[in-house]
């Protein structure tokens, strides 16, 4: 058994995430792990389609085990993003590798640069550069830059290379033993606005769906998916984006000023910018333009609405994953949860329940994701009812799981 972890929000899953785990296995791989964002995604935005039905997709098309990244690290900057990520990927206990898209596909240089990004000089430099102004990733370039590494600071202008260096320094920083693995992104670029014949963007997809429905991805996901998202539309199980836009600016509206006080990631005052524009703005994108300054980006501020909104805290922030929650897997993936029993370093469930149970930090983590989903069910096409995270099974494709939800171990 050589096991892979791919960090991931398929957001929808498509031909190209397929492409990923194609070439993941044949790179080495015999099971492949999935650690997916939950119903909020990194750049601040509700997911396209809940979390369960996109963990049933990654395993129609490849996947054989999907584990979420909790929501403190799914809706977070790409360094915290990272680390929560590959936190959870080297808790599992029997991974091998950590497989990732790549606009350059050399992780030789990509481990570089992440070695130069550990530097004191570099740190320097970018504090420097933050001193200026500039946003977080702006800074990060300038100070390579200015270090006299041009080509390391041309890594920073493709987003899949961005991360990448943070998986990698992530990896370091725990000194962890999974080798690290890149796949060249091909076909579409990320965020293109326009796609090949059967490969577009994930946000390409969406702005697709939104205006042509479900049939507007036939072209550009797995057959075995394509009917799955058909079915997801006429249930109402999609995201309704005007839906959304106003459930946020709802709760956003009547939170009191402290609320924004202490927000993950937030410094300088934007708090007390955030919640002006909060009062002031008719709709989320007004709102980003009245509060955007020029080191807060709007994906920075989407971020910071949605702790706000979902309110997460900044302690469980800044603290590692709590658990290890199976959102679903086939026969492979049993095998993986065989394999982890004995080995995992964290707790290891499908029912947030259970982990709820276990009180403490784990709570916290639990009662967290409930409460998000329960608001996320407002933003769907047909509304579903607060508390589905406690009783919503994981997706089992072979077999069936045991009455109490627990691993079948």
């Amino acid at each position: 058994m050589k096991t892979a972890v791919i960090i991931a929000e398929y957001n929808p899953f498509h031909n190209g995430h397929a492409y990923h785990i194609e070439q993941t296995r044949r790179l080495g791989a015999t099971h492949v792990a999935v650690v997916m964002s939950g119903n909020f995604v990194q750049r601040g935005e509700p997911a396209f389609l809940e979390k369960h039905i996109r963990a049933e997709a990654a395993l129609l098309a490849g996947a054989d085990l999907v584990l979420e990244l909790p929501l403190p690290f799914a809706c977070a900057p790409a360094q915290r993003f990272a680390q929560g990520a590959v936190a959870l990927a080297d808790s599992l206990g029997c991974a091998d590798l950590l497989s990732f898209g790549s606009e350059c596909g050399d992780v030789a240089r990509l481990q570089q640069a992440a070695a130069l990004s550990e530097t004191p000089a570099f740190r320097q430099a970018l504090r420097e550069a933050l001193g200026r102004g500039h946003s977080y990733a702006a800074a990060q370039q300038q100070a390579l830059h200015n270090l006299g590494e041009g080509e390391a600071a041309a890594l920073l202008e493709n987003p899949n290379d961005t991360l990448a260096l943070e998986y990698i320094r992530a990896l370091a920083q725990r000194e962890s033993p999974l080798q690290p693995v890149a796949v060249q992104r091909r076909f579409a670029a990320h965020d293109a606005p326009e796609g090949t014949d059967t490969f577009a963007s994930a946000s390409a997809l969406r702005r697709k769906a939104a205006t042509g429905g479900a049939m507007a991805l036939k072209q550009y996901v797995p057959e075995t998916c394509f009917p799955f998202y058909q079915k997801a539309a006429e249930q109402g199980n999609s995201l309704d984006t005007a839906r959304a836009d106003l459930v946020m600016l709802s709760v956003l509206r009547s939170l009191p000023p402290e609320a924004f006080q202490h927000l993950p990631d937030s410094s300088e005052g934007v708090e007390n910018r955030l919640y002006h524009a909060v009062q002031a703005a008719a709709s989320t994108q007004e709102l980003l333009t009245l509060a955007k300054t020029r080191r807060y980006t709007h994906a920075r501020l989407r971020r910071l609405m949605v702790a706000a909104c979902l309110g997460i805290p900044q302690e469980l922030a800044g603290a590692g994953p709590a658990y290890l929650r199976v959102l679903g897997a086939n026969g492979r993936g049993r095998e993986l949860l065989s394999a982890a029993k004995g080995r995992a370093t964290l707790p290891l469930s499908p029912s947030l329940a259970q982990l709820r149970a276990l009180g403490g930090t784990t709570a916290r983590f639990a009662e967290l994701e409930a409460r998000s989903t329960g608001l996320y069910n407002l933003m769907l096409h047909t509304p579903r009812p607060a508390g589905t995270d406690y009783t919503t099974p994981a997706v089992w494709q072979t077999g069936s799981c045991a009455p109490d939800n627990t691993l079948p171990f």
